[in-house]
């Protein structure tokens, strides 16, 4: 089954529900022309996004089915055929709460609705978190879960809408602080096999003196996170084509290759901020690029080596001991700890794929990968998941950088209070990062506005979702690094691989400001819904 989809963009007149409707059906009218079956608006497009208060909101709040629903069900709707997902401030009729909410219209009416769960900084000057998770509309275009912009931020919701059969994502979003289509959105398409479709505010809007410029980037992705069509800046729409069985067929692999009895610490809810150890704020940590093994660079207190580095590039597991005298030899004349990944072989004689620190004493910990990627041609997975290892600097988490395709386990390690994660791997068959070509859009700093060629990379955001460094030793296309815990900080706080040789980076782990109060902290793990999606997060996908 294919699939026609839209998006409209738009530059909402603030407090002006009349313009904004007639923007609305125009702009939607022509995606329904261009044969769009459900069209997407973006967050708040009935009235602008940014209110002070409530009281300043209050007079434009409509119910589900109040007068601005009803005018475009009728109209809009019921001329073209089409679907309309609508973002707008919604009166509770029995409370008197409001809502930053979507409400999907189709031609007979509202067809349901969905509350904003993960607020923005903004959103709570007036509005209500919603208390369900989101929904699941069957609609002309497929099965959809609608999202609000930060519940994307964070990666269990979209995750709760692929286990529960969602086809494709509706995001109605009023985008900040990034150029788009942002990479959040592409890596959750795909890391879930899940299309999003993308509808965002463009311009600007103040609020208490403050200007705020919304990033743009309306579009539509498919189950790779790949663009199908975007916008730029400026009021317009798009549409694009789904198909949905292939985006079926990834997101059965990607959901068969979660190990849900794994992620039981997701399901915690998370008090920050934490008990700050006593020891040293920061840590040397290098990543090593090429096929040698030079000293370590002054001052390294980790160094993460590529897989098989030290077996010639493959997993030969009858090399391993070997290679672990080798390394072990390396750490006691650097003084420094090392992570590398090996074929091992397991104690029921078949091969593992198994990461292990080193330290000058010899191996401290291994960790047998359990989510095995292309190695489960040759490996088995390991038997227990992985837990952080306490070294003189703080917490390290150890990860097959294979395992960063799926968001749990570096989040597991995370909320475990790991402030570093080691993920040495093999080549990459990623199909991210992919280049950012730059954009209009007046986005300060003027580096969120230029191209970017390894924009929207699986371990930059894994790092930023759950605030820690993640050092990433690959070998093939995809660049390793040292990626920072927060990924949307500009200028950029991480160090990619770009030559033969070591990459270095000081990485703060704690401290009173700066990547070492956003590693110790972790705000996003605090705000985790964890009462939405904790749970969810232990099933495997739901008929």
């Amino acid at each position: 089954m294919r699939v026609t989809v839209g998006a409209v963009q738009l530059v909402s007149a603030h407090g002006d529900v009349a313009a904004n409707l007639a923007a609305i059906e125009e702009l939607a009218a022509a995606a329904a022309r261009d044969g769009a079956r459900v069209i997407v608006t973006p967050e708040m497009a009935l009235t602008g996004y940014l209110w002070p208060d409530d009281e300043a909101v209050r007079g434009f709040a409509e119910p589900v089915d109040g007068p601005s629903v009803r005018r475009l069900a009728a109209g809009l709707c019921r001329t073209t055929g089409a679907y309309l997902l609508l973002g707008m401030p919604e009166l509770d009729p029995d409370h008197g709460t409001l809502h930053n909410a979507c409400v999907l219209i189709g031609p007979d009416g509202p067809v349901g609705s969905h509350r904003k769960a993960q607020p923005f900084a903004p959103d709570p000057r007036w509005a209500v978190d919603g208390h369900l998770p989101p929904p699941l509309w069957d609609t002309p275009a497929g099965r959809i879960a609608p999202l609000i912009c930060a519940d994307v931020d964070h990666p269990e919701s979209a995750r709760y809408a692929a286990l529960r059969g969602a086809q494709w994502l509706a995001l109605p979003t009023g985008w900040v602080d990034e150029a788009a289509p942002s990479a959040t959105w592409r890596l959750r398409a795909w890391e879930n096999g899940l299309p999003v479709v993308a509808a965002d505010l463009a311009g600007a809007e103040s609020i208490e003196g403050e200007e705020v410029q919304f990033s743009g980037g309306t579009c539509v992705l498919d189950h790779t996170g790949a663009v199908l069509a975007a916008l730029d800046d400026g009021p317009g729409h798009v549409t694009a084509t789904l198909d949905l069985p292939a985006a079926a067929e990834a997101r059965r692999t990607r959901l068969a290759a979660r190990r849900p009895a794994e992620y039981r610490p997701l399901a915690l809810s998370t008090t920050w901020p934490r008990e700050t150890p006593d020891g040293p704020e920061s840590v040397t940590v290098a990543v090593l690029s090429g096929d040698e093994l030079p000293a370590p660079p002054p001052g390294a207190e980790l160094a993460v080596l590529p897989a098989f580095h030290l077996t010639g590039g493959t997993p030969e597991p009858q090399r391993a001991e070997e290679a672990l005298r080798t390394l072990t030899g390396w750490c006691a004349a650097h003084g420094c700890d090392a992570v590398t990944a090996l074929a091992v072989p397991g104690t029921d004689g078949r091969p593992r794929y198994a990461v292990t620190l080193i330290t000058p004493d010899g191996e401290a910990a291994r960790h047998e990968a359990t989510h095995l990627g292309p190695h489960a041609a040759w490996a088995v997975p390991g038997e227990r998941a992985t837990r952080p290892v306490t070294r003189p600097w703080g917490r390290l988490g150890l990860l097959a950088g294979e395992e960063l395709v799926a968001f749990e386990p570096s989040r597991v390690l995370a909320v475990l209070g790991a402030d570093v994660l080691a993920a040495p791997a093999a080549a990459l068959d990623w199909p991210h990062p992919a280049p950012f070509a730059g954009t209009r859009v007046p986005l300060e700093p003027a580096a969120l506005r230029r191209p970017d060629p390894w924009f929207a990379h699986p371990a930059r955001l894994r790092a930023g979702d759950s605030h820690v460094w993640i050092a990433l030793a690959a070998t093939g296309r995809v660049p390793g690094g040292i990626f920072a815990p927060d990924h949307v900080a500009v200028p950029r706080e991480e160090a990619l691989t770009s030559e033969i040789g070591w990459t270095v980076r000081r990485c703060q782990v704690r401290g009173a400001r700066g990547m070492g109060a956003v590693c110790a902290a972790k705000p996003q793990l605090a705000r985790r819904r964890t009462d939405l999606f904790g749970r969810e997060m232990l099933h495997g996908p739901r008929d």
